[in-house]
Protein backbone atom coordinates (compact mmCIF):
# COMPACT_ATOMS: atom_id res chain seq x y z
CA UNK A 1 0.00 0.00 0.00
CA UNK A 2 3.02 2.32 0.97
CA UNK A 3 4.53 2.03 -2.37
CA UNK A 4 1.71 3.14 -4.44
CA UNK A 5 1.24 5.79 -2.02
CA UNK A 6 5.31 6.89 -2.33
CA UNK A 7 4.38 6.42 -6.45
CA UNK A 8 1.93 9.34 -6.57
CA UNK A 9 3.41 11.59 -3.85
CA UNK A 10 7.06 11.65 -6.16
CA UNK A 11 4.69 12.31 -9.05
CA UNK A 12 2.94 15.20 -7.14
CA UNK A 13 6.28 16.35 -6.03
CA UNK A 14 8.36 16.38 -8.99
CA UNK A 15 5.07 18.53 -10.74
CA UNK A 16 5.47 20.96 -8.44
CA UNK A 17 9.55 21.18 -8.93
CA UNK A 18 8.57 21.77 -12.54
CA UNK A 19 5.69 24.31 -11.69
CA UNK A 20 7.75 26.20 -9.65
CA UNK A 21 10.77 26.38 -12.29
CA UNK A 22 8.82 28.02 -14.92
CA UNK A 23 7.03 30.34 -12.20
CA UNK A 24 10.58 31.60 -11.86
CA UNK A 25 11.05 32.34 -15.27
CA UNK A 26 6.98 33.86 -15.70
CA UNK A 27 7.63 36.14 -12.91
CA UNK A 28 10.39 37.53 -13.40
CA UNK A 29 10.83 41.47 -11.92
CA UNK A 30 9.41 43.21 -14.90
CA UNK A 31 5.92 41.48 -14.72
CA UNK A 32 6.00 41.12 -11.08
CA UNK A 33 6.48 45.66 -11.58
CA UNK A 34 3.45 45.47 -14.10
CA UNK A 35 1.62 43.21 -12.23
CA UNK A 36 2.16 45.18 -9.18
CA UNK A 37 0.99 48.42 -10.66
CA UNK A 38 -1.48 46.89 -12.20
CA UNK A 39 -2.67 45.81 -8.76
CA UNK A 40 -2.24 49.08 -7.44
CA UNK A 41 -4.25 50.76 -10.16
CA UNK A 42 -7.33 48.12 -9.93
CA UNK A 43 -7.26 48.72 -6.04
CA UNK A 44 -7.86 52.42 -6.05
CA UNK A 45 -10.41 52.71 -8.71
CA UNK A 46 -12.37 50.16 -6.81
CA UNK A 47 -12.22 51.78 -4.22
CA UNK A 48 -13.51 54.97 -5.46
CA UNK A 49 -16.30 52.68 -7.37
CA UNK A 50 -17.52 51.65 -4.07
CA UNK A 51 -17.80 54.79 -3.09
CA UNK A 52 -19.85 55.95 -6.03
CA UNK A 53 -21.79 52.66 -7.77
CA UNK A 54 -25.38 52.37 -7.31
CA UNK A 55 -27.37 49.15 -5.67
CA UNK A 56 -27.31 47.72 -9.11
CA UNK A 57 -24.08 48.11 -10.17
CA UNK A 58 -22.81 46.25 -7.12
CA UNK A 59 -25.29 43.39 -7.65
CA UNK A 60 -24.08 43.89 -10.85
CA UNK A 61 -20.56 42.95 -10.40
CA UNK A 62 -21.15 40.74 -7.39
CA UNK A 63 -23.18 38.40 -9.60
CA UNK A 64 -20.75 39.09 -12.34
CA UNK A 65 -17.32 38.25 -9.87
CA UNK A 66 -19.49 35.20 -8.23
CA UNK A 67 -20.41 33.40 -11.82
CA UNK A 68 -16.14 33.54 -12.41
CA UNK A 69 -15.29 31.81 -9.02
CA UNK A 70 -18.18 29.37 -9.48
CA UNK A 71 -16.63 28.76 -13.40
CA UNK A 72 -13.35 28.62 -11.56
CA UNK A 73 -14.82 25.93 -8.91
CA UNK A 74 -16.12 24.24 -11.37
CA UNK A 75 -13.49 24.35 -14.24
CA UNK A 76 -10.57 23.19 -12.21
CA UNK A 77 -9.32 19.82 -12.72
CA UNK A 78 -8.19 17.19 -10.65
CA UNK A 79 -4.20 15.87 -10.29
CA UNK A 80 -4.70 12.48 -10.81
CA UNK A 81 -0.74 11.70 -11.67
CA UNK A 82 -1.70 8.71 -13.60
CA UNK A 83 0.14 7.99 -16.79
CA UNK A 84 -0.31 5.28 -19.62
CA UNK A 85 2.01 2.76 -18.24
CA UNK A 86 0.25 2.49 -14.81
CA UNK A 87 -2.36 0.45 -16.47
CA UNK A 88 -0.34 -2.63 -16.32
CA UNK A 89 2.63 -1.85 -13.59
CA UNK A 90 -0.14 -0.38 -10.95
CA UNK A 91 -2.98 -2.74 -11.90
CA UNK A 92 -1.76 -5.36 -8.92
CA UNK A 93 -2.08 -2.48 -6.55
CA UNK A 94 -5.47 -0.89 -8.00
CA UNK A 95 -7.24 -1.60 -4.39
CA UNK A 96 -5.03 0.62 -2.88
CA UNK A 97 -5.44 3.68 -5.18
CA UNK A 98 -8.11 5.02 -2.55
CA UNK A 99 -6.02 5.71 -0.46
CA UNK A 100 -4.37 8.05 -3.45
CA UNK A 101 -7.75 9.69 -4.35
CA UNK A 102 -8.76 10.62 -0.36
CA UNK A 103 -5.47 12.89 -0.61
CA UNK A 104 -6.60 14.34 -4.25
CA UNK A 105 -9.96 15.18 -2.68
CA UNK A 106 -8.73 16.66 0.09
CA UNK A 107 -5.91 18.45 -1.29
CA UNK A 108 -8.33 19.80 -4.02
CA UNK A 109 -10.91 20.68 -1.67
CA UNK A 110 -8.51 22.53 0.76
CA UNK A 111 -7.07 24.79 -3.06
CA UNK A 112 -11.07 25.60 -3.39
CA UNK A 113 -11.46 27.00 0.34
CA UNK A 114 -8.40 28.71 0.43
CA UNK A 115 -9.86 30.65 -3.42
CA UNK A 116 -13.06 30.92 -1.43
CA UNK A 117 -11.45 33.24 1.36
CA UNK A 118 -9.41 35.25 -1.38
CA UNK A 119 -12.93 35.63 -2.99
CA UNK A 120 -14.45 36.64 0.52
CA UNK A 121 -12.01 39.54 1.58
CA UNK A 122 -12.36 40.63 -2.77
CA UNK A 123 -16.02 41.28 -2.64
CA UNK A 124 -16.23 42.18 0.97
CA UNK A 125 -16.56 45.96 0.26
CA UNK A 126 -19.24 45.22 -2.21
CA UNK A 127 -21.14 42.46 0.17
CA UNK A 128 -20.92 44.61 3.67
CA UNK A 129 -22.92 47.16 1.41
CA UNK A 130 -25.71 44.85 -0.30
CA UNK A 131 -25.91 41.75 2.66
CA UNK A 132 -24.74 40.25 5.41
CA UNK A 133 -22.28 37.10 5.63
CA UNK A 134 -24.13 33.54 6.59
CA UNK A 135 -22.07 31.48 8.77
CA UNK A 136 -24.09 28.21 8.27
CA UNK A 137 -24.02 29.57 4.31
CA UNK A 138 -20.37 29.53 4.56
CA UNK A 139 -20.45 25.69 6.00
CA UNK A 140 -22.90 24.05 3.46
CA UNK A 141 -20.81 25.95 0.49
CA UNK A 142 -17.52 24.18 1.65
CA UNK A 143 -19.75 20.65 1.77
CA UNK A 144 -20.56 21.72 -1.56
CA UNK A 145 -16.82 22.38 -2.23
CA UNK A 146 -16.55 18.78 -1.02
CA UNK A 147 -19.00 16.80 -3.26
CA UNK A 148 -17.99 18.70 -6.05
CA UNK A 149 -14.53 17.57 -5.93
CA UNK A 150 -15.69 14.23 -5.02
CA UNK A 151 -17.94 14.19 -8.16
CA UNK A 152 -15.36 15.06 -10.16
CA UNK A 153 -12.97 12.56 -9.29
CA UNK A 154 -15.66 9.70 -9.46
CA UNK A 155 -16.60 10.60 -12.79
CA UNK A 156 -12.69 10.63 -13.63
CA UNK A 157 -11.54 8.07 -12.14
CA UNK A 158 -14.45 5.26 -11.66
CA UNK A 159 -17.33 6.73 -14.43
CA UNK A 160 -17.19 9.39 -16.94
CA UNK A 161 -17.62 12.59 -16.70
CA UNK A 162 -21.36 13.98 -17.37
CA UNK A 163 -22.57 17.42 -19.06
CA UNK A 164 -25.93 17.68 -16.85
CA UNK A 165 -23.72 16.84 -13.98
CA UNK A 166 -21.40 19.79 -14.95
CA UNK A 167 -24.47 21.85 -15.23
CA UNK A 168 -25.53 21.20 -12.31
CA UNK A 169 -22.67 21.49 -10.16
CA UNK A 170 -21.99 25.05 -11.43
CA UNK A 171 -25.94 25.95 -10.59
CA UNK A 172 -25.69 24.62 -6.65
CA UNK A 173 -22.17 26.43 -6.90
CA UNK A 174 -23.55 29.64 -8.02
CA UNK A 175 -26.29 29.37 -5.40
CA UNK A 176 -24.33 28.50 -2.48
CA UNK A 177 -21.81 31.51 -2.81
CA UNK A 178 -24.94 33.75 -3.24
CA UNK A 179 -26.25 32.92 -0.12
CA UNK A 180 -23.40 32.91 1.62
CA UNK A 181 -23.41 36.94 1.00
CA UNK A 182 -27.23 37.49 0.94
CA UNK A 183 -30.08 35.89 3.35
CA UNK A 184 -33.32 35.79 0.84
CA UNK A 185 -36.17 33.47 1.75
CA UNK A 186 -36.13 32.28 -2.17
CA UNK A 187 -32.73 32.23 -2.17
CA UNK A 188 -32.47 29.37 0.68
CA UNK A 189 -34.98 27.02 -0.89
CA UNK A 190 -33.40 27.28 -4.46
CA UNK A 191 -30.13 26.06 -2.26
CA UNK A 192 -31.62 23.41 -0.10
CA UNK A 193 -33.12 22.00 -3.71
CA UNK A 194 -29.98 22.58 -5.05
CA UNK A 195 -28.02 20.58 -2.11
CA UNK A 196 -30.39 17.86 -2.44
CA UNK A 197 -29.81 17.56 -6.11
CA UNK A 198 -25.94 17.16 -5.77
CA UNK A 199 -26.57 15.14 -3.08
CA UNK A 200 -28.44 12.60 -5.32
CA UNK A 201 -25.93 13.53 -8.65
CA UNK A 202 -23.49 12.14 -6.04
CA UNK A 203 -25.08 9.10 -4.98
CA UNK A 204 -25.95 8.18 -8.77
CA UNK A 205 -22.29 8.38 -9.41
CA UNK A 206 -21.58 6.46 -6.46
CA UNK A 207 -24.09 3.63 -7.80
CA UNK A 208 -22.96 3.45 -11.37
CA UNK A 209 -19.08 3.47 -10.48
CA UNK A 210 -19.75 0.91 -8.36
CA UNK A 211 -21.59 -1.39 -10.70
CA UNK A 212 -18.25 -2.37 -12.42
CA UNK A 213 -16.40 -4.77 -10.41
CA UNK A 214 -12.83 -5.91 -10.11
CA UNK A 215 -13.22 -9.79 -11.51
CA UNK A 216 -9.98 -10.64 -9.57
CA UNK A 217 -10.24 -8.82 -5.85
CA UNK A 218 -14.07 -7.95 -6.18
CA UNK A 219 -13.32 -4.18 -5.39
CA UNK A 220 -16.05 -2.20 -5.74
CA UNK A 221 -14.55 1.06 -7.59
CA UNK A 222 -12.56 0.14 -10.80
CA UNK A 223 -10.03 2.57 -11.54
CA UNK A 224 -10.25 3.57 -15.05
CA UNK A 225 -6.82 3.51 -15.90
CA UNK A 226 -6.11 4.32 -19.84
CA UNK A 227 -9.12 7.44 -19.11
CA UNK A 228 -7.43 9.11 -16.22
CA UNK A 229 -4.34 8.84 -18.34
CA UNK A 230 -5.02 10.34 -21.26
CA UNK A 231 -7.51 12.83 -18.84
CA UNK A 232 -4.09 14.33 -16.69
CA UNK A 233 -2.26 14.28 -20.10
CA UNK A 234 -4.39 17.30 -21.42
CA UNK A 235 -4.42 18.41 -17.96
CA UNK A 236 -0.74 18.93 -17.46
CA UNK A 237 -0.62 19.62 -21.69
CA UNK A 238 -2.95 23.09 -21.13
CA UNK A 239 -0.88 24.21 -18.17
CA UNK A 240 1.90 23.91 -20.61
CA UNK A 241 0.31 25.52 -23.33
CA UNK A 242 0.03 28.79 -20.88
CA UNK A 243 4.09 28.54 -19.80
CA UNK A 244 4.99 28.27 -23.34
CA UNK A 245 2.99 31.86 -23.78
CA UNK A 246 6.31 32.76 -21.73
CA UNK A 247 9.06 30.47 -21.94
CA UNK A 248 9.99 27.26 -24.30
CA UNK A 249 8.45 24.25 -23.14
CA UNK A 250 8.23 20.65 -24.35
CA UNK A 251 5.18 20.12 -26.36
CA UNK A 252 4.45 17.11 -28.00
CA UNK A 253 2.47 18.44 -31.05
CA UNK A 254 0.69 21.95 -32.05
CA UNK A 255 -3.03 22.03 -31.37
CA UNK A 256 -5.00 24.04 -33.89
CA UNK A 257 -8.47 25.05 -34.41
CA UNK A 258 -10.75 26.02 -37.44
CA UNK A 259 -11.96 29.23 -36.04
CA UNK A 260 -14.28 30.43 -39.13
CA UNK A 261 -14.70 33.87 -37.31
CA UNK A 262 -11.11 34.60 -38.00
CA UNK A 263 -11.13 33.89 -41.76
CA UNK A 264 -11.75 37.11 -42.87
CA UNK A 265 -8.83 38.16 -41.55
CA UNK A 266 -7.10 35.73 -43.48
CA UNK A 267 -5.72 37.33 -46.64
CA UNK A 268 -7.63 36.26 -49.71
CA UNK A 269 -6.27 32.79 -51.12
CA UNK A 270 -4.91 33.02 -54.70
CA UNK A 271 -2.51 31.81 -56.78
CA UNK A 272 0.07 34.50 -55.40
CA UNK A 273 -0.01 33.07 -52.19
CA UNK A 274 1.85 30.43 -54.06
CA UNK A 275 5.04 31.96 -55.29
CA UNK A 276 7.83 31.86 -53.50
CA UNK A 277 8.17 34.96 -52.23
CA UNK A 278 4.70 34.95 -50.52
CA UNK A 279 4.24 31.37 -50.05
CA UNK A 280 5.23 31.41 -46.10
CA UNK A 281 3.99 34.74 -45.56
CA UNK A 282 0.21 32.72 -46.12
CA UNK A 283 0.70 29.95 -43.89
CA UNK A 284 2.15 31.77 -41.29
CA UNK A 285 -0.88 34.31 -41.32
CA UNK A 286 -2.97 30.76 -40.93
CA UNK A 287 -0.60 29.40 -38.08
CA UNK A 288 -1.20 32.67 -35.75
CA UNK A 289 -4.93 32.35 -36.14
CA UNK A 290 -5.17 29.20 -35.60
CA UNK A 291 -2.55 28.48 -33.41
CA UNK A 292 -3.93 28.57 -29.41
CA UNK A 293 -0.79 29.81 -27.67
CA UNK A 294 -0.70 32.79 -30.71
CA UNK A 295 -3.61 35.17 -31.73
CA UNK A 296 -5.29 34.94 -27.75
CA UNK A 297 -2.12 35.48 -26.39
CA UNK A 298 -2.31 38.87 -27.89
CA UNK A 299 -5.36 39.38 -27.36
CA UNK A 300 -5.52 38.44 -23.82
CA UNK A 301 -2.66 41.29 -23.38
CA UNK A 302 -5.08 43.71 -25.26
CA UNK A 303 -7.73 42.70 -23.15
CA UNK A 304 -5.21 43.64 -19.70
CA UNK A 305 -4.23 46.62 -21.55
CA UNK A 306 -7.76 47.82 -22.53
CA UNK A 307 -8.80 47.36 -19.13
CA UNK A 308 -5.73 49.55 -17.46
CA UNK A 309 -6.64 52.68 -20.05
CA UNK A 310 -10.59 52.14 -19.46
CA UNK A 311 -10.01 52.58 -15.57
CA UNK A 312 -7.40 55.16 -15.67
CA UNK A 313 -8.43 57.67 -18.87
CA UNK A 314 -5.07 58.51 -18.32
CA UNK A 315 -2.92 59.81 -21.85
CA UNK A 316 0.19 58.80 -19.90
CA UNK A 317 -0.69 55.70 -18.25
CA UNK A 318 -2.53 54.86 -21.79
CA UNK A 319 1.19 55.77 -23.01
CA UNK A 320 2.58 53.27 -20.59
CA UNK A 321 -0.09 50.42 -21.01
CA UNK A 322 0.56 50.60 -24.72
CA UNK A 323 4.61 50.54 -24.36
CA UNK A 324 4.33 47.70 -21.80
CA UNK A 325 1.99 45.72 -24.27
CA UNK A 326 4.07 46.04 -26.64
CA UNK A 327 7.19 44.82 -24.88
CA UNK A 328 5.26 41.65 -23.04
CA UNK A 329 4.07 40.76 -26.65
CA UNK A 330 6.75 40.52 -28.47
CA UNK A 331 8.60 39.32 -26.28
CA UNK A 332 6.43 36.15 -26.72
CA UNK A 333 5.97 35.96 -30.09
CA UNK A 334 9.81 36.14 -31.40
CA UNK A 335 10.35 32.55 -30.09
CA UNK A 336 7.68 31.43 -32.63
CA UNK A 337 9.48 31.32 -35.14
CA UNK A 338 11.78 28.60 -33.42
CA UNK A 339 8.57 26.88 -32.53
CA UNK A 340 7.26 26.71 -36.35
CA UNK A 341 10.31 25.91 -37.79
CA UNK A 342 10.57 22.36 -35.92
CA UNK A 343 7.54 21.29 -37.55
CA UNK A 344 7.63 19.10 -40.57
CA UNK A 345 5.62 21.39 -43.11
CA UNK A 346 8.22 24.32 -42.53
CA UNK A 347 10.83 21.91 -44.88
CA UNK A 348 8.55 21.14 -46.98
CA UNK A 349 8.52 23.70 -49.78
CA UNK A 350 12.28 25.07 -51.50
CA UNK A 351 12.32 28.38 -49.98
CA UNK A 352 15.15 30.12 -48.74
CA UNK A 353 15.59 30.87 -45.18
CA UNK A 354 16.00 34.62 -45.57
CA UNK A 355 12.27 34.40 -47.32
CA UNK A 356 10.87 32.23 -44.13
CA UNK A 357 12.31 34.87 -41.55
CA UNK A 358 11.44 37.61 -43.66
CA UNK A 359 8.01 36.92 -43.75
CA UNK A 360 7.76 36.30 -40.58
CA UNK A 361 9.22 39.70 -39.53
CA UNK A 362 6.40 41.32 -41.53
CA UNK A 363 3.42 39.43 -39.95
CA UNK A 364 5.12 40.72 -36.25
CA UNK A 365 4.92 44.27 -37.51
CA UNK A 366 1.15 44.26 -38.81
CA UNK A 367 0.26 42.42 -35.42
CA UNK A 368 1.96 44.67 -33.44
CA UNK A 369 1.07 47.84 -35.91
CA UNK A 370 -2.57 46.86 -35.84
CA UNK A 371 -2.86 46.27 -32.49
CA UNK A 372 -1.28 49.08 -30.41
CA UNK A 373 -3.28 51.68 -33.44
CA UNK A 374 -6.44 49.49 -32.26
CA UNK A 375 -5.27 50.43 -27.82
CA UNK A 376 -4.36 54.02 -29.62
CA UNK A 377 -8.01 54.92 -30.40
CA UNK A 378 -9.30 53.20 -27.71
CA UNK A 379 -7.43 55.24 -25.50
CA UNK A 380 -8.08 58.37 -27.58
CA UNK A 381 -12.05 57.74 -26.99
CA UNK A 382 -11.86 57.64 -23.01
CA UNK A 383 -9.69 60.68 -22.99
CA UNK A 384 -10.87 64.65 -23.43
CA UNK A 385 -9.53 65.03 -26.88
CA UNK A 386 -7.04 67.59 -26.47
CA UNK A 387 -4.19 68.07 -28.40
CA UNK A 388 -1.23 67.32 -25.70
CA UNK A 389 -2.98 63.97 -24.93
CA UNK A 390 -3.39 62.75 -28.80
CA UNK A 391 0.10 63.34 -28.62
CA UNK A 392 1.27 61.21 -26.25
CA UNK A 393 -0.92 58.49 -27.27
CA UNK A 394 0.34 58.67 -30.86
CA UNK A 395 4.14 58.72 -29.30
CA UNK A 396 3.11 56.06 -27.49
CA UNK A 397 2.49 54.08 -30.25
CA UNK A 398 5.68 55.03 -32.05
CA UNK A 399 7.63 54.00 -29.40
CA UNK A 400 6.23 50.83 -28.70
CA UNK A 401 6.06 49.61 -32.66
CA UNK A 402 9.79 50.90 -32.13
CA UNK A 403 10.35 49.04 -29.13
CA UNK A 404 8.52 45.86 -31.06
CA UNK A 405 10.93 46.48 -34.18
CA UNK A 406 14.19 46.02 -32.01
CA UNK A 407 13.10 42.50 -31.04
CA UNK A 408 11.26 41.44 -34.88
CA UNK A 409 15.29 42.25 -35.80
CA UNK A 410 16.48 39.09 -33.75
CA UNK A 411 14.42 36.53 -35.65
CA UNK A 412 17.06 34.39 -37.14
Amino acid sequence: MSNIENIFANRRKKEQELKLTYSKYIFNSHLIMFLIIVLGAAMINYSKWIAIASQFELYSVFIAATLAFSYYLISTKVKTYIKEADAVFLLPLEKYYKNVGKKTIINTTVVHVIAFVIFYFSVKPITSIIGTVDRIAICLLIMVILLNNLLKYFQIIHYKELIWVKILQFIVVFIQIISVFIVNTYILIADLVGIIALSYSTYYILKNAGNVRNADDKEKFVVKWNEAAEYDKHRMESYLKFVNMFVDVPLSGVKVARRKYFDAILPKLTKDNFTKENSFKYYYYRVFLRQENTVFLALRLMLLAGLIIFSFKNPYVSAVAIISYSYLTIIQLVPLYKQMSNNIWHSILPVDESIKIGSFKKLLMVVMLTTTIILAIFAILFSNFEGMTIVIIILSVLLANIIAKMFIEKVK
